[in-house]
């Protein structure tokens, strides 16, 4: 099947292998799971007390999103380093050299973190020490050209799917990091890929959406935006929610693709969408924060501040928590809009993280830890 999409199947890789593991299978992934819907099931922030603590990375961005688990916070830094600290003081456990620009934070499973970086490079490292257990190299690096892997990986069933700037999807055996197959796309991926139900949702620079069934490894549908789509689906109760800079939210049928209803904001949207309890959040580049009827794609109510916003929306509890141009981390009561508390930053706040009462963001260089 064509459609602009080709799999490749393939008997060889460049790696290193991790080897076998007998720990839990367990999948620790940011953005609330899976499905991608950005809901943290944990305890939220509804009354802020302040800053608990403050982490330089030394470089000047910290890349989004961060990683709570088991103790220690999880995230990358736009100078190349891996990055985890200790979630109560802020204190350095460890942190490793990945010589390019870093996806965020990684995806543990079996006691192993799968992390990306800019150099097209897939790293599997002990989440304890920091200590590389194995890589995986793209298409684009082994050729010398664009192999940047930019978000999160999805684990299922002991397999790591991830996209790059190749335009390749990979996956890969989790524990011998070899290549069971690859899918070509027709232009440059920086998604995280999204889970339902046995399908994997992945967007590209060209505006589709596509849906792989994971059965047949075949399209099952795919759907053409406006414009650049860049982050995978959100997906609950059988819908598909993205984002795209054509000004345009959409809500599709996740089994067939077909179009339920589209939404139109008053400009680019470059993050996906949270969804929770029947209602869709996200916000616009001009930081414009909007919530929507699931069902309906009708507005319930919107928020406007100032500046140009690289966060997206999660929620906890009650709370809806994103990140402003102003330089503004806000806390958003789920149900009305009304600001509950803000918190402002040195520079541009990056997705925030919630866990256990606190709430994390990256801004300029440094991690923020709220309580």
């Amino acid at each position: 099947m064509k459609l602009g999409l080709r799999y490749i199947l393939v008997t060889t890789a460049f790696c290193v292998g991790a080897g076998g593991c007998a720990a839990p299978s367990r999948v620790v992934t940011y953005n609330g799971g899976h499905a991608h819907t950005g809901y943290y099931d944990s305890r939220p922030l509804r009354e802020l007390r302040g800053l608990k603590w403050k982490y330089d990375t030394g470089a000047t961005l910290v890349t989004s999103p961060l990683l709570a688990h088991d103790g220690t916070l999880y995230f990358g830094d736009g100078d190349g380093w891996f990055h985890a600290v200790d979630i109560q003081s802020g204190k350095e456990k460890w942190r490793f050299n990945a010589g390019k620009t870093v996806a965020g934070c990684p995806t543990i499973f079996r006691d192993r973190a799968y992390w990306g970086c800019g150099a097209g490079i897939l790293y599997v490292l002990d989440p304890h020490t920091g200590k590389e257990l194995g890589r995986f190299e793209t298409t684009g690096r082994v050729k010398n050209r664009d192999g940047s892997i930019c978000f999160p990986p999805l684990v299922h069933k002991g397999i790591v799917y991830f996209t790059s700037h190749d335009s390749c999807l990979y996956a890969l055996d989790a524990g011998s990091l070899d290549l069971k197959f690859s899918l070509k796309t027709e232009n440059s991926m920086c998604c995280s890929p999204s889970l339902w139900d046995n399908l994997i949702f992945l967007s590209n620079v060209s505006g589709y959406v596509s849906a792989i069934d994971l059965n047949e490894r075949a399209l099952r549908w795919r759907f053409k935006a406006g414009k650049n789509v860049y982050h995978a689906p959100a997906v609950a109760e059988g819908v598909a929610y993205f984002c795209s800079h054509d000004h345009f939210a959409y809500a599709v049928d996740a089994a067939t693709g077909e179009e339920i209803w589209r939404f139109e904001a008053d400009g680019a949207i470059s993050k996906e969408p949270a969804v929770r309890d029947g209602v869709v959040y996200f916000n616009t580049l001009l930081s414009h924060l909007y919530a929507l009827d699931a069902k309906s794609g009708r507005l319930i109510w919107d928020l406007r501040t100032e500046g140009k916003a690289y966060s997206k929306a999660i929620v906890a509890g009650d709370v809806v928590y994103w990140g402003s141009g102003d330089h503004n981390l806000y806390a958003v009561s789920a149900s009305s809009g009304e600001i509950l508390w803000q918190f402002e930053a040195d520079d541009a706040v990056n997705y925030p993280s919630c866990h256990d009462g606190m709430v994390f963001f990256g801004s300029g260089g440094s991690v923020y830890a709220l309580e």
